[in-house]
């Protein structure tokens, strides 16, 4: 059969799954190989639905959604589709070849319960039906070309997931100019809710004000150039995440904090509300050791930046500034 050359090819494994995710795919994947290398057929289509069912749990788990172990097969499957095709985007009709051919590999996909309830292992059965290389063949078919697409497509869902790219932001994972263009589109920034958004910008925020160049002109500066790209919430959290850091401390780049921020409000709906905010949260919190050293200089960048802020917001510009200026040691007021 045509089968024993197809559960050969290696299957592409996506980016940041985990050691232990990726052995529970290979695990699968394996049981159906050696079911179709000594041609078990009634193991040949349990094993091709079980491998569906991991690679579904392990696109879930990866994404970070919680799944339980007693959810049914369909639930699972169609979860976990509608977790890669996401990446497609909302501006693709329903009806568009580009939806229509992932989602007829999902209804294959999905027929597997039936072919192994009827033919294959994991029942106890009264009556031995046979398993012709039809069935076995159209399991194997079924069961790979829906794996294939979605494992392929978790490369770039999890390129764009929230969860590891605040990781990487915060651990001083090394971003190359690109980098998080990339991972930023991927995320499709407008269409996350707004807490994850405003998370995502706090995070963006912080590495720049850690001084990373990269971070600030694919994840701050694009701001400016396409502002209708970049939400409200984004833009609240980048503001946040440029004046406190991941202790809570008053924290900034001379360099770039209040300038970025300017620049960020200028095309929110209400600059007023973030800079209220940040008042309440610089008010009460202590001040990180870089600040502490250069709060000279970047209360006299805040000054410089005061004139691009929006009208709306320049008078509690200034009004943070003077309780910094009122907290820093007397001899540099």
């Amino acid at each position: 059969m045509v089968i024993r050359n197809l559960v050969q090819e290696p299957l592409p494994r996506a980016e940041w799954v985990q050691d232990d995710q990726w052995e529970a795919i290979s695990d699968a994947y394996g049981r159906l190989s050696a079911a179709v290398a000594c041609d078990d057929r009634p193991l040949v289509v349990g094993s091709a639905k079980e491998l569906v069912e991991s690679v579904a749990r392990v696109t879930l788990v990866s994404y970070g959604r919680v799944v339980a172990d007693g959810d049914e097969y369909m639930k699972v499957l169609g979860q976990a589709h509608s977790v890669v095709e996401h990446v497609i985007g909302d501006a693709v009709p329903a009806n568009h070849p580009l939806r229509q051919i992932p989602g007829a590999a999902k209804k294959m996909a999905g027929q597997l319960r039936d072919l192994r309830n009827a033919y294959g292992t994991g029942h106890g059965r009264a009556v031995v039906h046979q398993v012709t290389d039809e069935v076995a063949e159209a399991a194997v078919h079924a069961a790979l070309l829906w794996v294939r697409w979605a494992l392929a497509r978790l490369h770039t869902v999890l390129l764009g997931a929230v969860s590891p790219l605040v990781s990487d932001l915060q651990n001083g994972t090394v971003f190359y100019g690109g980098d998080l263009e990339a991972r930023l589109e991927a995320a499709n920034v407008p269409g996350l809710e707004e807490s994850e958004q405003h998370r995502l910008g706090v995070a963006v925020g912080q590495r720049a004000a850690n001084e990373t160049n990269n971070v600030r002109l694919e994840g701050i500066c694009a701001c400016a150039k396409h502002p209708e790209r970049w939400p409200d919430a984004y833009r609240h959290g980048v503001v946040q995440g440029l004046f406190v850091n991941e202790d809570g401390q008053a924290h900034a780049y001379a360099a770039a904090s209040a300038d970025c921020a300017a620049e960020l409000l200028q095309h929110h709906s209400a600059p007023e509300r973030v800079l209220t905010e940040l008042s309440a949260v610089l008010a009460s919190a202590s001040w990180s050791l870089t600040f502490q050293h250069k709060h000279v200089e970047i209360l006299k960048a805040m000054k410089d930046a005061q004139a691009k802020m929006p009208s709306q917001a320049n008078e509690i510009w200034a009004s943070i500034i003077e309780e910094l200026e009122a907290r820093a040691p007397r001899g540099d007021r």
